[in-house]
């Protein structure tokens, strides 16, 4: 199960968390064909999967330039990598070295974004789970105001489809709470949590939905302020069954 682990996340690592293709790239790379790759990492309960064998294992560290036996340590082995002396260095370097992070911890809410007539707010916002990001994947396909900003729900209805579907996994950055640019936020409007892409006008605000079924909804600047913005939709994960 570890090698299985971390195979998606030298996958992810290299070509990007959710990346169309990358599966295949990898495979490319080693002489593989991207289904083998694919059936490498199969759930342990569905048939057909294949085990990342000890020959494949120490085939992909001397391909990625890892160290032997990485693929037998929990996330490659970057759970044991060496601290950093920071004594001496600059204050603002030491801090900057200190405060490095390999590993983005993002909380996933047990909370749902209406992409269709809106959600009732929980009584309580609970983390159910952290998932887990390649921090240097963060930083280079990310914009955001922080990382502890960063947050996970989920989306829930048609409105947005085909961009986004109900059931994607939905990263946000929280610390945006004004609608400055085009783009899909999060918000509250009416007691209902949603998720749909806003639009600033002269007039004030166009609540818009990518699926053509759904009209605009036109705010005046005067209503603005029925409107509570939470997060800024930053990233998604769109799953598919086949």
């Amino acid at each position: 199960m570890i090698r299985k682990a971390n195979l998606q996340l030298l996958i992810d690592r290299e070509y990007g968390i959710g990346k169309h293709g990358a599966k295949a790239e990898f495979a490319r790379r080693l002489g593989k064909q991207a289904d083998y790759i694919s059936r490498c990492l199969y759930p342990a309960e569905k048939k057909g999967g294949k085990n990342v064998g000890e020959d494949f294992a120490r085939e992909i560290e001397r391909e990625f330039s890892l160290p032997v036996y990485a693929m037998d340590q929990q996330r490659l082995g970057s759970d044991t990598a060496k601290t950093i002396d920071v004594e001496g260095l600059p204050a603002p370097l030491a801090q900057k070295i200190a405060g490095y992070r390999q590993v983005v911890e993002v909380p996933r809410y047990d909370v749902a974004g209406s992409m269709g007539p809106g959600t009732e707010p929980p009584e309580m916002n609970m983390v159910v789970e952290n998932m887990s990001l390649d921090a240097n994947w963060v930083r280079n396909n990310l914009t955001y105001t922080k990382i502890d900003n960063l947050k996970l729900i989920s989306g829930r209805g048609d409105s947005m489809a085909p961009t986004i579907r109900s059931g994607d996994a939905v990263l946000v950055d929280s610390g945006i709470n004004t609608v400055e640019d085009d783009a899909i936020y999060f918000f509250l409007m009416r007691g209902k949590l949603q998720i749909k892409r806003i639009q600033r006008g002269l007039d004030g605000l166009t609540i818009i939905s990518d699926n053509g079924q759904y009209p605009p909804i036109e705010v005046p600047g005067e209503r603005e302020e029925d409107i509570t913005v939470l997060a800024q939709i930053i990233y998604w994960w769109t799953g598919r069954s086949f």
